[in-house]
């Protein structure tokens, strides 16, 4: 009798843990969003009979942009969102990017080639943590400040996660697209209302458990609403990295760095500002700097950044970025919501591989600007000026048209004196040949974006990158693409 009383507690016990385990979770949401994206992209590498980059490997098997690009890529996020006691809440999205018809191909390229599911977005967040005006939040999660100029994307959209290496998530002609954002960080908030601060530190790579060879990224970004049509902005972020025993790190696209005994710190300090005093009008400006010092590429530098030699492979930077923006919705013919928008952006530049003693480049960090588009897929953010323009309407409710132009100019020549060869970014993407002009060219972007439902819209683009006077005649081919998709959010 009284084993079968001890085992009818034990099941009330039970069932008691486990009804309140369950009394805990106040609500969860299930949320989430299919996207399916037709891409064409047609001479990435500005010429013709050329299948890649310098290695001459094809755009969907190997490194290299590709002359041709011609895939459909299938993006899919589940998000479930849990309230539970105590202003504690977690969210965790899981992600899937994959390109059609490659599913379950065996080529040692992890290239969105198989249906594997991989963590996006897995954090807690504490609101009113030890006392009201905190909140932390602690996990895998997504940093986006201002326009993203600096922090927004954890590999910079120009690029996807791993790209040029065997562990890339999508094709690297391609994974500009990537939906892959998040940081793995922790975020504390203080609401001091007007005034709000973030202090964060992220750990962007992590290589063996037992070497001090990461990448970390600790920050400040404090915004204060001055009145309700003013809001000031102002940030110090620090990038602070080391090369491991073999002079290689992987982290965003930097690779073959000398090894150093010391860390790696770029620094930049920035600030911003909106205005939206007149009605229909928004104007943005933004200014940073980069300070702190930055290791050559061994690869790029082979008889100045060998350490074994005792050469100097420390370089001071010295760097600026400013950026306007405006957009101004039109007063007339208000049905259609006709838009004009336009921005400038400089970032500075350098000489032939920053070869001077002091580096000028603008370091695009983690920037997330300009996604989609042409000239962002085959330039790094650095050493242009950027003038756009552009207008939108919407005929319908349900439909919207754009039309966008980008003209970008070179602040200083970035080619080798010796062969004029301007290198666009990783060792085995493409070069291109240039000449001592400084208009890289412009762009055209024109887009539809149809609304059949609440949940589900289609787009279609098409852009033309034609190569201004700073390419030579044998990269003056203009690099078109195409891209028409379907988003279904639930």
């Amino acid at each position: 009798m009284s084993k079968r009383l001890i085992l009818v507690l034990a099941f009330v016990l039970l069932a008691g843990l486990t009804c309140a385990a369950y009394a805990e979770v106040q609500n969860v949401k299930v949320s989430g969003d299919i996207t399916e994206t037709g891409i064409i992209r047609d001479h990435l590498n500005l010429r013709d009979n050329v299948v890649g980059g310098t290695t001459g490997t094809s755009s969907l098997q190997g490194t290299g942009f590709g002359e041709n690009v011609n895939a459909i890529l299938s993006q899919i996020r589940v998000r479930v969102d849990a309230d539970l006691t105590d202003n504690v809440s977690t969210s965790v999205r899981l992600i899937n990017e994959r390109v059609w018809g490659r599913a379950g191909q065996n080529d040692n390229i992890n290239e969105g080639q198989d249906s594997s599911i991989d963590l996006d977005l897995a954090y807690a967040t504490l609101k009113e943590f030890l006392y009201s005006p905190l909140t932390l939040t602690v996990g895998r999660q997504e940093l986006r400040y201002g326009n993203a100029l600096v922090i927004g994307n954890v590999s910079t959209n120009q690029f996807g996660i791993g790209h040029g290496t065997t562990n890339r998530v999508l094709p690297d002609s391609i994974d500009d697209l990537s939906l892959r954002k998040s940081f793995d960080a922790v975020k504390a908030t203080l609401n001091y209302d007007p005034l709000v601060i973030d202090v964060v530190g992220a750990k962007i790579f992590k290589g063996d458990v037992a070497q001090n060879n990461d990448t970390n990224l600790y920050g400040v970004n404090a915004s204060y609403a001055l009145r309700k049509d003013i809001n000031l902005e102002g940030y110090w972020w620090q990038r602070n990295r080391k090369s491991d025993e073999n002079g290689t790190i992987t982290a965003a696209g930097v690779a073959n760095l000398v090894d150093m005994d010391k860390r790696e710190r770029l620094n930049v300090v920035g600030a911003r500002a909106v205005i939206t005093r007149i009605a229909g009008l928004t104007l943005q400006g933004e200014a940073a700097y980069q300070f702190g010092d930055h290791l050559l590429d061994s690869t790029l530098y082979p008889n100045e950044a060998s350490a074994a030699l005792g050469l100097d492979a420390r370089r001071k930077v010295q760097a600026w970025a400013i950026q306007g923006m405006a957009s101004y919705a039109l007063p007339v013919a208000k049905k259609y919501v006709p838009m004009v928008s336009g921005s400038y952006t400089y970032l500075s530049g350098d000489k032939y591989l920053n070869s001077g003693r002091t580096v000028h480049g603008w370091d695009p960090m983690f920037e997330d600007q300009n996604g989609g588009t042409i000239f962002n897929k085959i330039f790094k953010a650095t050493n242009y000026q950027l003038i756009n323009g552009g207008v939108s309407m919407k005929p319908m409710d349900d439909l919207k048209l754009s039309l966008d132009a980008y003209y970008l100019l070179l602040n200083r020549k970035y080619t080798d004196p010796a062969t004029g060869i301007y290198l666009s970014g990783n060792v085995n993407d493409p070069t291109y040949k240039m000449t001592s002009k400084r208009a890289l060219g412009l762009e055209w972007q024109a887009g539809l974006t149809y609304d059949y439902t609440e949940d589900v819209q289609f787009g279609l683009t098409g852009g033309i990158f034609m190569p201004g006077a700073a390419f030579s005649s044998d990269n003056r081919d203009a690099a078109k693409q195409v891209m028409g998709s379907m988003k279904v959010t639930f």
